[in-house]
């Protein structure tokens, strides 16, 4: 029996080995893409049937070549209000950063940006990245223990990214990326948490609905330097991330499984955003599993947020 890390590998595998496959095996591109998802004769502006992953792109494009412009990776959003039903206290114990208990309802917000480093690798495609994100848990409202903020996770990475463009059944593939992730909360034992991995994705799409596969790989650590052992039994070896835009409403399904039929475990986060201002969107996230951040890598949580978005997904 093929055992979850040798399937694990194999998926990671499948998005390089679609970018190499025959267009034969498909129904072959609509047109020859750029290197940001747009036919190679685009004009300035983009046409108005582009798909929200060609808007986004043409959008990046354009603010990429601007001095002092930062590119969006992931969302950014701030949630002043967000409420957690069980927080982790155990991971706290005998720590001096938190001598009292944590409140339940705390501050969450993430910051995430790209900046391309090299562009057209292969002949028209093919476009290098580096992105920082960093998102937080902030006991804003805990007077208590003068308002620390709770955990931190910094996540650096590295990637190539590829427009493809091949159609199946309907079905677009649009964009293919392989890269390495390196994700740590900066914190000493006994909170210490850190990991790096290959991470792959694919995005495709069928109208406004759009489904990203994002295998992973753990790269091995020695025991004495493994500070989260059985990570993976926790995060998985990957996620699925399906988004629905509906006008101007976004909602996103997040899910991540360990793959196990015996102590199964993973997560799930459904997001909404919908419009709140010019430059800013009103946002709800729900998060129920492990792993919502480094420190709760094991812990079970149950998340209700409340608050605004600066840049979505798409």
């Amino acid at each position: 029996m093929i055992s979850v890390p040798r399937l694990a590998l194999v998926a990671l595998l499948l998005p390089v080995t679609a970018l190499l496959t025959s267009p034969a095996a498909w129904a072959g591109p609509a047109e020859p893409a750029s290197p940001f998802g747009l036919p190679a004769s685009s004009p300035a502006e983009i046409s108005s049937d582009a798909t929200a992953v060609q808007t986004r792109l043409h959008q990046e494009q354009q603010a990429s070549g601007l001095l002092f412009s930062i590119v969006p990776h992931k969302s950014n959003y701030l949630l002043p209000v967000s409420y957690n039903r069980k927080p982790n206290h155990a991971a706290y114990n005998g720590s001096s950063t938190h001598d009292e208990s944590l409140d339940n309802l705390e501050v969450k917000f993430q910051l995430s940006i790209k900046t391309p480093l090299w562009e057209k690798i292969f002949g028209n495609n093919g476009t290098l990245y580096a992105a920082y994100s960093q998102l937080a848990f902030w006991q804003a409202y805990n007077s208590k223990t003068s308002s620390p903020f709770r955990e931190i996770n910094f996540e650096p990475e590295l990637f190539l990214a590829f427009t493809t463009g091949y159609r199946l059944f309907g079905v677009t593939s649009q964009l293919a990326t392989i890269g390495i992730n390196h994700q740590s909360n900066g914190r000493s034992e006994p909170l210490s948490r850190s990991w790096n991995r290959i991470t792959a994705s694919m995005l495709f799409n069928r109208g406004d609905t759009y489904l990203t596969l994002r295998p992973w790989f753990r790269i091995p650590e020695s025991r004495q330097d493994d500070d989260n052992p059985h990570m993976e039994r926790y995060y998985g070896y990957g996620e699925l991330q399906l988004l629905q835009k509906i006008g101007d409403h976004t909602l996103t399904l997040m899910l991540r499984n360990n793959l196990r039929r015996s102590d199964n475990k993973g997560a799930v986060q459904l997001d909404w955003s919908f419009p709140l201002h010019k430059k800013l969107k009103g946002y709800i996230q729900y998060f129920n599993g492990y792993g919502e951040s480094l420190v709760d890598y094991n812990h079970l949580n149950n998340r209700i947020s409340v608050g605004v978005m600066l840049t979505d997904w798409l």
